[in-house]
């Protein structure tokens, strides 16, 4: 299945008007929006199936059709958004990084969609998803980028297994278990693999619309399709350069 099949599952509710006393700073008289699948933009609790944030910075909504959004944190002078949960996956229906500088939106996975007011007007380059806690991530859907194309990068020490899942909207992917390092600038230095998995399995992996996908574990395990332009695989105990992808290896410590 490709991107603009999968487009095509996200339901479409009808359009909503929604009037209020402002919106982004434009005042009510003469205003009328229409927003398909936005709805009402209310906040969920920092939870929703499968993901639930740890970040103070980071937030969930949801379209209208279902589809989780995560309204990203605000990048740091590198372009960095750094956002990190308790646990983090995606189910089949997917989930939007919203990354769009915009007051609306329009995505393939939920339709129209309110931009992101954590941005404060600057897009994200690199969209670092970090898991804090101690669960491996389950990919089984979708992952889009809303807005400007950014670089994705899931990181969790604990594993990851990618069983049909795809990204949308983005130049660069990143799975990786091993940890974020940032320099004293807040930009991306390296990873810092000691151990974890991951595993391509069940549909397999569908990146051919992503220019380069990169995993970076103490082991891999393919065992299902994997379709990517560019694949790189840095497996065992190494520091990984995060731009270059020039592996270190780790002093032996006999695990």
């Amino acid at each position: 299945m490709d991107v603009h099949q999968l487009a095509l599952l996200a339901r479409q509710p009808s359009a909503v008007l929604i009037e209020r006393q402002s919106f982004w700073g434009m005042p009510k008289r003469g205003l009328a929006l229409i927003l398909a699948n936005a709805l009402f933009w209310q906040p969920l609790l920092v939870q929703a199936e499968g993901i639930v944030v740890s970040g103070p910075n980071t937030s969930l909504n949801q379209a209208g059709n279902g589809v989780p959004i995560i309204n990203i944190a605000t990048p740091n002078a590198s372009g960095l958004s750094h956002n990190q949960y308790q646990q983090f996956n995606v189910d089949s229906q997917g989930v939007i990084l919203n990354n769009s500088t915009n007051q609306t939106q329009s995505t393939q996975l939920g339709g129209i969609i309110v931009g992101n007011s954590n941005l404060r007007g600057t897009a994200a380059t690199t969209i670092l998803n970090e898991v804090v806690g101690a669960n491996a991530s389950q990919l089984r859907g979708y992952t889009e980028v809303a807005g400007q194309a950014a670089r994705v990068i899931v990181a969790n020490p604990y594993g990851i297994s990618c069983n049909g899942c795809g990204f949308i909207n983005t130049p660069q992917v990143t799975l990786t278990t091993g940890k974020p390092v940032l320099d004293a600038n807040g930009q991306l230095q390296r990873f810092n693999v000691q151990g974890g998995s991951i595993s391509i399995d069940g549909v397999g992996l569908n990146a051919d619309n992503v220019d380069q996908f990169d995993i970076i574990t103490r082991s891999a395990k393919i065992n299902a399709e994997l379709h990517a332009k560019r694949l790189n695989i840095i497996a065992g105990r190494n520091d990984v350069d995060a731009q270059t992808l020039n592996p270190t290896a780790l002093p032996d410590d006999g695990s």
